[in-house]
């Protein structure tokens, strides 16, 4: 009796420390970070003053709908190159409408984000019609939106933009900017999309097992289609929140979000492994932010802060394969 409960115990202890270890690797970058975080709020603590604490949140505000919309993409096993041109080519679109033939701001808006759901749809209709591997189908759209936005406004920039549209970006409400407002909308439609709804779980359940998904009678072509139209229609607001925030639309206006979305998506996805992918996107995009926001306070140069991004990217990959190495150790010494 004494034996048995002592063996007990010792499983217990055991399987405590499994899930102590389970969890560390799982989210080994995300601990990474956490101690980096310490160390330069200790260094620089102005790192953690409201201000800059609101600058995060507004940065990370202005990439986060790419990064939801290109996360669900991932979530399905696909990849969305474009959408930083379809985040440009809505804002351009809109603010030529607006500025140049006078139409009212909610005309703009809404024609911005039609053209980003029919450039999704487009993208879509490639890979699940013609079976175009989603990586080449998207490159390819990215250099054709590349040259309808330097045609459409000759190479440049818009820098007198209306009043009611800068709003969008500029305004505050309880002295917190607005994009931040909508990032939570957008936040909540998306986890409850995913999360609580048909259509997401079985985004999750293609991007797993594509083969099983399909036996138990999914229809492959209609999830996939679905989610690069979200990405499509998701990543005009980035750009148009960005230019309204900024009051001017550059032709590069989306060029900013690849990397940053890029890696907030590939946390979301990856780290989650199709859990949670929107809550793990949000918190990736707020990480990238903030390392970007403390390499400028840190005082290292705009060409350098260009490689944070890269480098929260690649560690993440190579936490995620590292991590998936050491599961696979640990269920072998299991049995």
């Amino acid at each position: 009796m004494n034996r048995s409960s002592s063996n007990r115990e010792q499983m217990r202890t055991l399987n405590r420390k499994d899930a102590i270890a389970l969890f560390l690797i799982r989210y080994a970058v995300f601990v990474f970070f956490f101690f980096v975080y310490m160390a330069i709020a200790i260094y620089k603590p102005v790192f953690l003053s409201p201000a800059n604490l609101a600058d995060i949140m507004l940065t990370s505000s202005l990439v986060s709908f790419a990064s939801f919309g290109l996360s669900i993409v991932f979530a399905v096993g696909g990849v969305d190159l474009s959408f930083p041109n379809i985040a440009g080519y809505g804002a351009m679109l809109s603010t030529y409408l607006m500025i140049e033939v006078g139409y009212p701001v909610w005309v703009g808006i809404v024609a911005g984000i039609s053209v980003g759901l029919l450039i999704g749809t487009f993208n879509g209709l490639m890979v699940t019609r013609l079976y175009i591997n989603s990586f080449i189908a998207t490159l390819g759209t990215l250099f054709i939106l590349r040259g309808f936005l330097y045609w459409l406004t000759g190479g440049q920039s818009m820098q007198i933009l209306p009043q009611g549209f800068e709003y969008l970006g500029r305004g505050t409400l309880f002295n917190i900017r607005m994009p931040v407002y909508f990032m939570a909308g957008i936040f909540i439609l998306c986890y409850l999309f995913m999360e609580k709804t048909r259509w997401g779980r079985q985004i999750t359940l293609v991007g797993g097992n594509i083969e099983a998904t399909r036996l138990s009678g999914v229809n492959i072509k209609m999830i996939t289609l679905l989610s690069f139209m979200i990405c499509g229609l998701l990543s005009p607001l980035s750009g148009m929140l960005q230019a309204a925030s900024a009051s001017a639309a550059a032709v590069d206006i989306g060029d900013r979000f690849m990397v940053p979305a890029f890696a907030a998506a590939m946390m979301g996805t990856v780290i989650f492994q199709g859990k949670n992918v929107i809550l793990g996107t949000l918190f990736g995009i707020i990480f990238v932010e903030s390392l970007n926001n403390a390499a400028f306070i840190l005082g290292v140069s705009p060409e350098i802060r260009r490689v944070v991004p890269g480098i929260v990217l690649l560690a993440t990959i190579a936490f995620n394969y590292y991590a998936k190495r050491a599961l696979s150790e640990m269920r072998v010494h299991a049995y």
